[in-house]
């Protein structure tokens, strides 16, 4: 993760670790691009701010999904974030998911036969 300059527990360090897992779940087919824009709002309450991040927080919901990806990605860029390969993303996923299972937030999918 590119987050040189952000100390653990400085005001930038959370912006960047919320958009760095938003990258990963970009990255995993694992998020619905229109929830992006208020992503990028809570990176900058959590203290990031870039140019591109700003834009992509006054998006609208509805915005055009090329425009939110478009914007996303160079706010990443900005952010000194590269986009994570698509098999690490993967794994965040399923650890994301596995961890849902062990809280019982989500029940294992059962399969009947008949």
């Amino acid at each position: 993760m590119g987050t040189a300059g952000a100390a653990p527990g400085s005001p930038t360090h959370g912006g960047l670790a919320s958009l760095y897992e938003a990258a990963l779940r970009y990255q995993a087919n694992d998020i619905c691009l229109e929830d992006l824009p208020m992503m990028a709002a809570e990176a900058l309450a959590a203290g990031l701010d870039t140019p591109t991040l700003c834009e992509l927080a006054g998006l609208p919901r509805n915005a055009d999904v090329r425009d939110i990806r478009d914007a996303f990605e160079q706010a990443l860029s900005e952010s000194g974030i590269e986009l994570p390969d698509p098999a690490l993303a993967r794994r965040h996923a399923l650890r994301r998911l596995a961890a849902k299972l062990v809280r019982e937030e989500i029940a294992p999918a059962v399969r009947v036969l008949h």
